[in-house]
């Protein structure tokens, strides 16, 4: 499932969409840079429309996995939905009038795949054990990471290098990336098919009750109402983890766009900064889902919030492409770890039989305030004009969210298990 995020909405065809479709047509250098900057909003504005569906599906969905123990079935339906989603994309030629096509495809897919990541996380508790759930959560991670780099180097080999790939696909209007996104669908149904057949079984926490979306969003409401009273600690965690994974969130999606359009990458360099980051990332990734279960969640967040803050300053201030290879690749240590360690913090501060509900909880949340990375780095760049200072807005997102989590009182969540 990885393969979406890092070819399709990171490194290649979101892109090929915000810097190719969008400035198709423009005349001049400045008028292709307004062109391009146009797009990256455009972009940007559609995954906040994405943003505000899963805020309203995934509780709902959460909810209806739980009670009425449909989640192997929702997983199935929101994993095929991106698959199909993403094997529309071809549809986008090469023309500025498709960029809102683009755009919208785009956040479609990243509509149910953010649903189907909400049924994946609720697998987590039923396969491993507290002392182990952050290196089993890092590793898989990680493996997501690596597989991702298996996937663009095949995206770089059969389409995109040298000229049109081993395939012989053609740039004319814009073949060669078109058909990218029909390999990435058939790399996420190979890879995702046998968790679909054999994902563990979910039972029902209310098998009796009848179930429609008025009493989904009843339940909910009730839900959180009774968590106010019963579990702030989790309420805190929600919030304040839903900015700062809005600001990872936008690391990713902005990457390639970012890397194109501030640093005049060629999509061949793009995809190699894109290896380059997946194969950093996993390790990272690895790595920190070790640290995690030797010193709990609660470290991990906080220092590699604050390891993206700094480089994140430091690519903004330094403009040069190798300032931007080397932070850039630094940045991707600590995305992973903060990722993996808060998901396993959920896990944590979740009562039995609710994870799926509260995972759904934690995607609403995230998507509720989803809008922020996006718009941040969106209104950075329509009031100056270039590409490189949304870096600051999505700076600006992550030090509000570690200020949000930092006074949070975890206890042993927040530790090593087995400590008090």
């Amino acid at each position: 499932m990885s393969a979406f995020s890092s070819v399709i909405l990171t490194f290649v065809f979101a892109t090929y969409v915000a810097s190719a479709v969008a400035s198709e047509g423009a005349v001049g250098e400045e008028a292709i840079t307004a062109a391009q900057a146009h797009g990256s909003q455009v972009l940007t504005t559609w995954q906040s429309i994405g943003a505000v569906a899963v805020a309203l599906l995934a509780p709902l969905l959460g909810n209806l996995a739980d009670r009425g123990g449909a989640r192997n079935a929702l997983l199935r339906i929101t994993t095929l939905a991106t698959v199909v989603t993403i094997a529309l994309m071809p549809l986008v030629a090469l023309d500025s009038d498709y960029l809102t096509l683009g755009a919208a495809l785009i956040a479609l897919a990243v509509v149910f795949s953010e649903l189907a990541g909400v049924f994946v996380n609720s697998v987590l508790p039923e396969i491993s054990s507290p002392a182990d759930r952050g290196r089993i959560s890092g590793t898989a991670w990680a493996v997501g990471y690596w597989g991702s780099i298996g996937c663009l180097g095949l995206v770089l080999v059969l389409f995109v290098m040298p000229g049109t790939g081993l395939l012989g696909i053609t740039g004319e209007d814009g073949w060669n990336y078109r058909a990218i996104p029909l390999f990435v669908a058939l790399w996420i149904l190979v890879g995702t098919t046998p968790l679909m057949l054999r994902a563990p079984k979910h039972p029902a926490s209310a098998p009796d009750e009848r179930w429609n979306p008025w009493q989904g969003y009843a339940h909910i409401v009730r839900r959180v109402i009774r968590a106010f009273r019963e579990e702030p600690v989790m309420l805190q965690y929600l919030v304040a983890s839903a900015i700062y994974r809005d600001g990872l969130g936008a690391v990713f999606s902005i990457a390639g766009v970012l890397a194109a359009n501030a640093y005049g990458f060629s999509f061949e360099g793009i995809i190699v900064f894109g290896i380059a980051a997946n194969l950093v990332a996993g390790f990272g990734v690895y790595l920190g889902g070790k640290v995690d279960d030797r010193v709990g969640p609660r470290p991990v967040i906080i220092t590699g919030s604050l390891g993206v803050i700094v480089l994140g300053l430091v690519v903004l201030f330094f403009g040069s492409s190798l300032v931007f290879w080397i932070a850039g690749l630094a940045i991707c240590l600590f995305v992973g770890p903060v990722q993996s360690a808060s998901r396993n913090l959920l896990t944590r501060l979740s009562q039995p039989g609710r994870e799926t509900e509260n995972f759904g909880l934690y995607a609403t949340t995230g998507r509720a305030l989803g809008f922020l990375g996006t718009a941040a780095f969106a209104a950075t760049v329509a009031i100056s004009g270039e590409t490189r200072t949304g870096i600051l807005g999505i700076v600006l997102v992550m030090a509000l969210g570690l200020i949000a989590f930092v006074p949070i009182r975890l206890g042993a969540a927040g530790r090593a298990a087995g400590t008090v």
